[in-house]
């Protein structure tokens, strides 16, 4: 079984269904000021950018015109894919090309459901769990959306991942970054981590676009997009290790994305290294006290997506200390830098990667992580 565990759809396309809300947020439903086919419909919303959200730079990130088929950029192959990103029928086919039996779906703008602030951003969730469950309507057994849940709401976030779950029947749920000042080993966010405990659900940390701090420094597109990925898992992982959150719940389960497999090494050994100077002052220095080196808090919670091109010396270390359970195949289907539909061939071609090593890597870890 071969599982590509990232993968996009193409809701902004439609926002006006997907976020048509009811009272008392029904003034907050976009308004399609523009018509025409999906990619050219444009909208008017009074959703508020949050602080932190690469406002100023949005111009130097903006990469809209790859998906743009009047642009033919790389001969309009990208633009033309998009419409996998609506139609699952087609979104079959393309996989098809690629090997995929099974097919994790996030959306493309993640942030705006789960980072907008108070009840609206739990309302945000709930219409797009809903609209992503009756997209899959008929092909629940190849294709499966991940769970938005309102970080920018906490109170809400454990029922809206109980409802995702039990009613909807997701099998992951997202976790962010971070969210406002909030890291991710803030009070507010444990009932979320023990409901995901009780479900023995993983939760995906996908970061989404330019937002953050460090990126928002730059105003060029190669430094955002090398940056925003890896600096806000970063974020994350430390968060989670140093917190003490996966101290306080040992089954929880973490998987980060689009920052290779390579990207947790440096942080375990950084972590381990300034932990073997505090690890007798932990009560001066720590929220929650670690009975294990942070590295093996993250070899035993933490799981990675890589990249189908991984620098071979890079990859096999992280095969040797990260471990081969727990790294995961992904695509990042239709968007512009994914390796589609070469990704599984090339993996599959890694000299490095034994037979064994390939099958978990290609769907077998993800098949146990997701309970399939």
């Amino acid at each position: 079984m071969i599982i590509d565990l990232d993968s996009h759809l193409r809701e902004g396309y439609f926002a006006d269904q997907v976020y048509k809300l009811a009272p008392p947020f029904e003034a907050y439903t976009p308004i399609c000021i523009k018509e025409g086919e999906p990619h050219e419909r444009r909208f008017k919303t009074k959703f508020e950018r949050r602080r932190g959200s690469g406002e100023g730079n949005s111009s130097s990130y903006n990469h809209s015109y790859m998906y743009d088929p009047r642009e033919n950029w790389k001969g309009g192959d990208i633009a033309r894919r998009q419409v996998v990103g609506y139609d699952m029928a087609k979104r079959l086919e393309g996989n098809a090309l690629e090997s995929l039996d099974k097919q994790v779906l996030f959306p493309t703008g993640i942030s705006l459901p789960v980072a907008t602030e108070g009840p609206l951003g739990a309302a945000l969730c709930r219409a797009y769990n809903n609209w992503a469950a009756n997209l899959v309507k008929g092909y629940e057994d190849a294709l499966l959306p991940v769970a938005m849940i309102p970080a920018g709401y906490p109170q809400e976030m454990p029922n809206e991942l109980r409802r995702a779950v039990q009613e909807l029947g997701f099998k992951c749920a997202h976790l962010v970054c971070y969210q406002g000042e909030k890291n991710l080993d803030h009070p507010d966010f444990f009932p979320y981590y023990e409901a995901a405990q009780e479900l023995d659900i993983p939760l995906f940390c996908h970061p989404n676009g330019n937002w953050g701090f460090i990126t928002e420094r730059f105003d060029n597109f190669l430094a955002m997009h090398v940056l925003g990925r890896p600096t806000n898992c970063t974020q994350a992982l430390v968060g989670l290790v140093a917190g003490g959150v996966f101290e306080k719940f040992p089954r929880l389960k973490v998987v980060f994305f689009e920052c290779s497999a390579e990207w947790p090494l440096y942080w375990m050994h950084r972590m381990d290294d300034d932990f073997e100077w505090l690890k007798d002052d932990q009560h001066r220095h720590l929220p929650i006290h670690l009975s294990m080196t942070p590295s093996e808090y993250v070899k035993r919670h933490c799981y990675v997506t890589l990249e189908a091109d991984e620098v071979p010396g890079a990859l096999r270390m992280a095969l040797e200390e990260l471990g081969e359970d727990h790294i995961l195949m992904a695509t990042d289907y239709p968007h512009f830098d994914s390796e589609y539909p070469h990704t599984v061939s090339k993996l599959k071609a890694n000299n490095l990667l034994s037979s064994i090593q390939q099958e978990k890597i290609l769907g077998e870890n993800a098949r146990q992580l997701l309970k399939i």
